[in-house]
């Protein structure tokens, strides 16, 4: 069903990509305009060979080796996404989890190697170990698609793969709180909760703060804490934050379902959110949409895991069939998912109704 949707937007995305940017690779401090490039690029290129009609693969071996596939829904909708796209293309794929275990990733892909697959789908764990293991996969001489979590020291596409298809870059963040930011009409304080601290995607989050409060000398983080994805640690960072800091008026979180300790964090210090405080969050989940539908939280962030891995899957088809690769970074952002339903990746109480989220 997913795979017939996006087959038969594809046209329309094509049309409409004309106007969309993508975040380029480009680390310096700007802002996301400043960093956008003219996108008749990565994803234009994915939706015209989508378009053209996918190849036969005649059986081929993919390995599809991730972080993550069983550990939460967006795991679970992403490796969906994978096998979806083999489907498409009448390829063979075999999963190799890593449960975010950058140790035991490295084995997967020596193992995957030794087994001489077709082609590879790699999100790494990490930025380092998965640079070693995007060297092992390369050196096969078979085609490596990459997804979800840039590497190599690179802030979105790395050379030497046939595509990068993602969201969770730092500009992807740095949007997303800017956003939250821009919400500030005078001084404003803000409480900040994001993932496992010391992980690439932390790193990423607490770089983009830093750029976006450059932009906003209105705004002051007043507390910016790792929350471990986790509702209950979310809830003690939010209602500490707001005993020491009870006229801060934003938080901005990166998981919708760490974001359920967030709000209760919020209640907890007897203010009502989305009221006394407004809650900025990351995911697009079914429940961060119903919440602001509800009125609790402002606004949720798009992720889109099923075209994640499903562009991601293209990619690897588009060399094997062909030998062309998709270069630079096929942001999510310019998805027809994005670009024919709600025109944003940003779901607030304008367009949470019409919005159809796919976790």
């Amino acid at each position: 069903m997913r795979t017939r949707v996006l087959l038969s937007t594809a046209m329309l995305g094509v049309l409409a990509l004309a106007g969309c940017t993508a975040p380029s690779a480009d680390n310096s401090t700007t802002s996301p305009q400043q960093d956008a490039v003219a996108s008749e690029s990565a994803m234009a290129a994915t939706i015209e060979f989508i378009e053209q009609g996918l190849p036969d693969l005649d059986g081929a071996s993919i390995a599809y080796i991730t972080e993550c596939a069983t550990e939460n829904t967006f795991c679970q909708v992403r490796w969906q996404g994978a096998q979806d796209a083999a489907a498409a293309v009448n390829a063979e794929i075999t999963l190799f989890n890593a449960a975010f275990d950058a140790n035991a990733q490295q084995g997967q892909v020596q193992d995957a190697v030794l087994r001489e697959f077709d082609g590879y789908i790699f999100a790494p764990v990490a930025d380092a170990s998965g640079c070693a293991s995007f060297d092992v996969l390369v050196e096969s001489g078979a085609p490596v698609a990459t997804i979800n979590s840039p590497m190599c020291g690179n802030a979105d596409f790395t050379e030497g793969s046939v595509g990068f298809a993602a969201m969770q870059t730092e500009s992807f963040f740095l949007e997303h709180i800017n956003n939250a930011f821009d919400s500030c009409e005078g001084e404003c304080e803000a409480i900040a909760v994001g993932g496992f601290l010391g992980s690439d995607l932390y790193t990423r989050w607490q770089n983009a703060i830093e750029r976006a409060a450059a932009d906003h000398p209105n705004v002051t983080v007043v507390t910016e804490q790792p929350g471990n994805f986790d509702p209950a640690t979310a809830l003690g960072v939010v209602q500490d934050a707001l005993q020491a800091n009870p006229e801060a008026q934003i938080v901005i979180s990166s998981w919708d379902d760490m974001t359920r300790g967030v709000e209760e964090g919020i209640r907890a210090a007897g203010l009502i959110p989305g009221d006394d405080v407004r809650i900025f969050s990351v995911g697009g989940t079914e429940y961060g949409t119903e919440r602001v539908i509800d009125g609790a939280w402002t606004s949720t962030t798009v992720l889109l895991p099923y075209e994640e891995s499903f562009y991601g899957g293209v990619h690897l088809a588009r060399a094997i069939a062909t030998g062309e690769i998709t270069e630079g970074f096929t942001y999510l952002a310019e998805s027809p998912v994005i670009v024919d339903g709600p025109g944003t990746i940003f779901i607030d109480s304008s367009n949470a109704a019409d919005f159809d989220p796919e976790y």
